[in-house]
């Protein structure tokens, strides 16, 4: 087969010639992918070569070609790892030139094929390899090689380490100029995309978006982070960020941008689509996210998101419209238990009851996180709908019934945060301040008039069936009925949705404590008629 030969015998002079018409083409604003295409051509214009490489050093120790001239083929960016053994391996690792006019110098062990599809290319005679240097790294290895014996002399071997030396200079440079650039658009912590990036990247979906085909921007909030933070330390609380960051980038995407707008939060763009495959695609996220847990060795603490979501144009025509349209969204799903809010469930959640006169305490309680606000409407609903299967409650002690299934917590509202919302189990000493929310809850209510049984109830609902509960530890009949059905409610509710210090359990799982605890902690006849109510339900 013939071969391609590229260039001639250099001759002496040629040497300035090629290392000024180096150092303007080393100079030149150029990817490096042009750049090696060029200095590739360069090289064979003045020294005889059929083959030129270019190989860049790794980390890994995975050192691979990454240009490759060879017999008139050009591969750019072929990732071929070096053998263990190479020549330009042992370049990379000593960091000074091989080089030589016949294979039994320069490899006296035999060489390897670097085209495995072209194996018959594997026939130079003279070679050099040199160290592509900066900085006093070695950053990878120059190869020159020809199918001619004696075709190299010293003046061209120093010739081609300078370019090697110039050519590592411009790899560092070029590496540099990324980092700086991926600085500038990239959250060192997560590695996801900065605000500044998202916020190009959102300027220029919406210029693209229609009311078809909408862009969608939806923003994640971490709930109680802060709080996580001082419990747990900084540390975890990095951890938690980027198993947050890792779950989200398994959506980053050609058509969906995940990055980190804040401390705490985090944004998705989802740059295509149509009005009927955004709610699906929230969801789907959404799913994932949920998912999240700190586990630590006795714990497992949800790590709960509340997620916001606008589309443009609809929702908006401006960045600065939408992004605020998206936070007070993401506000709204703190306050339902991270139920991602988006364009027609803004709606504000019904009361069952009349709380007249309790405006103010009532609002105060809902607002003091999305935990505490959630569980109180979830023990609400579900009181109603008990209420409704085999309660026969009059219309009076509906009423109350009602009232204090949503205020059983409100004395929550003279506890400090890191006992209300802290994220994991409490101490001693803050499971003893627990402890006080029911008397608080009554003395609250107790203040407003036409409330005094509700009062009663709401400081009565951690009292148990056998005495050992509390505020005041009495038993059975004692206790207000109402109370002893909202302490089932209330368990109940407690363990099939997350809460600051633990994952859910399933329906059933709950049902079955209910059961085991049924005669100790709860009324045996009220927990019969919750779980005969339950158990109707998934019959239907």
């Amino acid at each position: 087969m013939e071969h391609v030969k590229v260039g001639g015998r250099s001759q002496p002079g040629s040497d300035r010639l090629l290392m000024r018409q180096a150092a303007t083409l080393l100079a030149a604003d150029l990817s490096l992918g042009e750049l090696f295409g060029r200095l590739t051509e360069m090289l064979a214009e003045y020294i005889d070569s059929s083959v030129v490489f270019i190989a860049l050093a790794r980390p890994d120790g995975r050192h691979s070609i990454e240009y490759l001239y060879d017999h008139g083929d050009i591969r750019r960016y072929p990732h071929i790892e070096l053998p263990q053994g190479s020549r330009a391996r042992e370049v990379i690792r000593r960091g000074t030139a091989i080089w030589g006019n016949s294979p039994e110098v320069w490899a006296p062990a035999g060489s390897t094929a670097i085209n495995l599809d072209r194996p018959w290319t594997n026939d130079s005679l003279s070679a050099m390899f040199v160290p592509m240097t900066a900085g006093g790294a070695t950053l990878g290895c120059l190869s020159v090689q020809s199918v001619r014996a004696r075709a190299y002399e010293q003046f061209e071997v120093d010739s081609v380490a300078a370019i090697g030396h110039f050519l590592g200079v411009a790899v560092q440079n070029q590496r540099m100029y990324q980092e700086l650039q991926r600085t500038a658009e990239y959250d060192r912590l997560t590695g996801l995309a900065n605000y500044a990036k998202l916020s190009r990247e959102i300027d220029a979906a919406i210029g693209q978006a229609t009311s078809t085909a909408p862009a969608v921007i939806m923003t994640f909030n971490i709930v109680n982070f802060t709080m996580f933070n001082e419990v747990y330390g900084y540390i975890e609380g990095e951890e938690v960020l980027q198993r947050v960051a890792d779950a989200l980038r398994e959506f980053d995407d050609g058509d969906t941008l995940v990055g980190r707008s804040g401390s705490d939060s985090f944004m998705v763009l989802l740059r295509a689509g149509t009005s009927d495959t955004v709610r699906p695609s929230v969801a789907r996220i959404q799913r994932r996210l949920s998912e999240l847990a700190y586990v630590s060795r006795d714990q497992n603490v949800p790590i709960s998101l509340a997620c916001g979501y606008v589309l443009a144009p609809l929702d908006g025509g401006s960045r600065h419209e939408l992004l605020a349209r998206c936070a007070q969204r993401t506000r709204r799903s703190r306050m339902r238990a991270c139920e991602p809010i988006g364009p027609g469930n803004e709606e504000v959640l019904a009361l069952h009851a009349s709380f007249e006169g309790l405006e103010t305490v009532l609002q105060a309680m809902l607002d003091r996180d999305p935990y505490t606000r959630m569980h109180a409407l979830h023990v609400h609903g579900v009181a109603k709908e008990w209420s409704e299967y085999n309660l026969a409650l009059d219309r009076a002690a509906l009423s109350t019934f009602l009232q204090a299934s949503l205020l059983h917590d409100i004395g929550t509202l003279l506890l400090p945060d890191s006992v209300v919302v802290r994220p994991g189990r409490l101490d001693a000493g803050q499971q003893a301040a627990m402890r006080q929310h029911a008397a608080f809850g009554r003395s609250i209510v107790a203040g407003h008039s036409g409330y005094e049984t509700v009062a009663e109830i709401v400081g009565q609902h951690h009292e148990r069936w056998d005495g050992a509960g509390y505020p005041e530890g009495i038993a059975g009949e004692a206790i207000h009925p109402l109370a002893r059905a909202i302490s089932i409610v209330e368990a109940f509710c407690s363990m099939i949705f997350d809460r600051p210090y633990h994952r859910s359990t399933s329906e059933d799982a709950a049902l079955i404590e209910l059961q085991r605890c049924s005669g100790s902690q709860f009324d045996p006849a009220l927990v019969e008629r919750f779980v005969s109510w339950r158990e109707s339900l998934a019959t239907r």
